[in-house]
């Protein structure tokens, strides 16, 4: 009985231990890294009869924040960078053909986290966040017919919306995954206008002080 109760007892300390890493208010940094699974981008083009559909190959996603926790709540700036290479063209009734050329996005977001604290190692968590991103759309080459486009890049608004789980490893470190969903607002040049939009996959260190 009395290894019990000393079990117990350790048992609910290294479970208090676990929580304070997240209850106790304070700066922290993060980083992560992921996959960027983009949606289909359709470009307009007011020369062309008919928009065009870029199919875009998974890139690698990256992101590095500062931010401090309050109670339930974070909040944080967050340095965000995307890149995807082109796969192949459509345009719908004429042609499907393969492509050259990428697409990269250099952001910096204001995000909000709620955490959903309990008794376990374990916090899952909602977020979402506003910002701007430069978007660059890099000139396009057909194989066997050179380069059809020159490049184009804007400046425009983005925004994600997350969920994910992190894991206290101890009071002042934490691993997390996540998913989120991201999105750059429409990019303009003289002719064209597209929206980038992404499935990012993310696994990230934060620590904290």
């Amino acid at each position: 009985m009395q290894k019990f109760i000393v079990s117990l007892t350790c048992s609910a300390t290294l479970l208090s231990i676990s929580t304070l890493t997240y209850s106790a208010n304070g700066p922290y940094v993060s980083g992560n890294l992921g996959l960027s699974m983009p949606r289909d981008a359709d470009v307009k083009d007011s020369t062309m009869p008919a928009s065009v559909t870029f199919e875009d190959d998974e890139g690698i996603a990256l992101g590095a924040a500062v931010g401090y926790v309050l109670a339930n709540t974070r909040i944080e700036g967050e340095f965000a960078y995307q890149k995807n290479d082109l796969d192949k063209v459509k345009i719908p009734g004429v042609i499907t053909t393969d492509v050259e050329g990428d697409i990269t996005s250099t952001s910096f977001l204001l995000n909000g986290y709620y955490d959903f604290r309990n008794a376990s190692n374990f916090t899952p968590f909602l977020s979402a966040g506003i910002g701007v991103s430069k978007v660059e759309l890099s000139a396009i080459t057909v194989p066997g017919f050179g380069r059809v486009t020159s490049s184009i890049d804007d400046t425009v608004f983005a925004y994600q919306l997350s969920a994910g789980v992190a894991y206290a490893v101890n009071e002042t470190v934490a691993v997390e995954v996540k998913y989120r969903y991201f999105v750059n607002s429409d990019l303009e040049s003289d002719t064209r206008e597209f929206t980038s939009r992404s499935h990012n996959i993310y696994a990230g260190i934060r620590f904290f002080f």
